[in-house]
């Protein structure tokens, strides 16, 4: 009979589990104002190898969440006005132009692409153009608490608890 060598799992497989637990959490203690499925995903990529990659990681994603989120804001708004069907590929199409335009040329950061695209685009294609503002708030405030959720708990570890240096990129 072989032995089998089971490894225990190493503390990012906690951190992310426990980061997972707590953003479903408080989805149900807000009674729905927070979505859980949104959160979990947040968390689950918020959670780097190192805290100075996760710190970095939530910054770019709570940046790109706004830009996505104020953009996505004023299209549905735009396409709320205008109620012309068609009018979706047409805003969706300049919305991503301007944000890869906005993120590439002008800020230069071109890691707030993919986010900040995913935002504006499920806040212009995903929900109908009846919804209130508020859906992209929502959007925007599942990002920051899940991120910020899934920072502090990342920010524990036994060995270094008190000796954290986090390194900002450029």
């Amino acid at each position: 009979m072989k032995n089998i060598n089971i490894e225990m799992p190493g503390l990012r497989i906690i951190k992310t589990v426990l980061s997972v637990f707590i953003v479903i959490l408080l989805s149900h203690l807000s009674h729905g104002i927070l979505q859980m499925y949104d959160m979990a995903i947040v968390a689950i990529l918020a959670i780097q190898s190192d805290v100075s990659e996760s710190f970095n990681e939530v910054r770019n994603r709570i940046s790109s969440t706004i830009i996505g989120g104020i953009l996505g804001t004023i299209a549905m708004c735009i396409g709320y006005i205008l109620k012309i069907e068609i009018l979706d590929a047409i805003i969706a199409s300049l919305g991503v132009f301007i944000i890869l335009y906005l993120c590439s040329k002008i800020i230069d950061r071109s890691e707030y692409i993919l986010i900040s695209c995913y935002v504006f685009l499920a806040i212009v294609l995903d929900e109908p153009a009846t919804i209130s503002w508020l859906y992209p708030l929502r959007v925007m405030l599942n990002t920051v608490v899940a991120s910020i959720v899934a920072m502090i708990v990342n920010l524990y570890n036994p060995k270094y608890l008190f000796r954290r240096r986090i390194k900002l990129r450029k």
